[in-house]
């Protein structure tokens, strides 16, 4: 589920990108100018989620953006913002403008935004830009529509002494009259129900018209995915039904129940497709088991 919200919010910032831009830099005139490729082969490879080449106040930079659900756990995000700068620095040879987003309203409160030390004629300073959605005042984004922003409305800080089922309900109703085409609103609508699912109760967003949603090309592929991902597991588990029918058919039941935990840690379809082929042809349930473990 994280790789949703992390491949959805990917997609609408980078649609809206301009837009992002401007309000990450707090600058009115960003000129998005390019993607670019963030891949790192090092010890494994590694892809920061946005960076474009961008230009503003007559110089080009660089635009790094981080998307964080949660807090960084594998590492601190310092650390993971040390290391994208430096690459991004050495690659470019431009003035990189880091920032990361927290979703969630408890992320982010110990995040330094920064690393720094000094030591006998050594110095070294890194700073980013820590943007919590939960600090950033909802209304305000609601009255400038601006579509990039407004999946994640939700998840912003709502007026005081507001309901939050009616706080939600007006970032609904701003997203469905926000002025962009019927694909670009499905997506928002999209992105919306997913993020505010997050703090929210599901049931609030049960009123967005699916058929919105549906005109969305990413809602599509998202759903051919899950549908994708449905039919390959039912095959999974049909093929393994099968080949435990087909052990028990031949074999004694109780020296079979002892193989059944290792079958069902078994993911891959083709593997388990080959070990009920070996089932039907095998002579003894030794054999079976060796050709299971190799």
């Amino acid at each position: 589920m994280a790789q949703e919200y992390d491949t959805t919010g990917k997609d609408i910032l980078n649609e809206q990108i301009n837009e992002i831009a401007r309000f990450v830099l707090n600058v009115p005139d960003v000129e998005v100018l390019a993607d670019l490729d963030t891949e790192q082969q090092l010890v494994r490879a590694f892809r920061t989620d946005i960076t474009k080449r961008v230009h503003f106040n007559g110089h080009d930079a660089v635009l790094h953006i981080e998307l964080q659900l949660r807090d960084s756990t594998e590492k601190p995000m310092w650390a993971r913002n040390a290391h994208y700068h430096g690459y991004l620095v050495g690659e470019h040879q431009l003035p990189v403008y880091s920032n990361v987003i927290y979703f969630h309203p408890n992320a982010g409160k110990n995040d330094p935004g920064g690393y720094e030390y000094t030591w006998n004629g050594y110095d070294y300073r890194l700073s980013y830009k820590v943007i919590r959605l939960i600090e950033i005042e909802g209304q305000t984004i609601l009255e400038a529509q601006t579509p990039g922003l407004l999946p994640f409305t939700p998840l912003m800080k709502p007026p005081d002494d507001m309901p939050l089922d009616r706080w939600v309900q007006q970032c609904i109703d701003a997203t469905i009259n926000v002025p962009v085409d019927s694909p670009t609103k499905g997506t928002l609508l999209y992105g919306l129900s997913l993020f505010g699912e997050l703090v929210h109760d599901p049931g609030l967003f049960e009123q967005i018209p699916e058929a919105i949603m549906q005109e969305s090309p990413f809602f599509q592929r998202q759903r051919e995915k899950f549908m994708a991902q449905g039919i390959e597991q039912g095959a999974k588990e049909a093929t393994r039904k099968n080949l435990l029918t087909v052990l028990n058919t031949k074999f004694h039941r109780e020296a079979v129940r002892a193989l059944t935990p290792a079958l069902e840690n078994i993911d891959d379809l083709q593997r388990l497709e080959q070990l009920h082929l070996i089932a039907v042809n095998v002579k003894s349930l030794e054999d079976f088991t060796e050709a299971l473990f190799e």
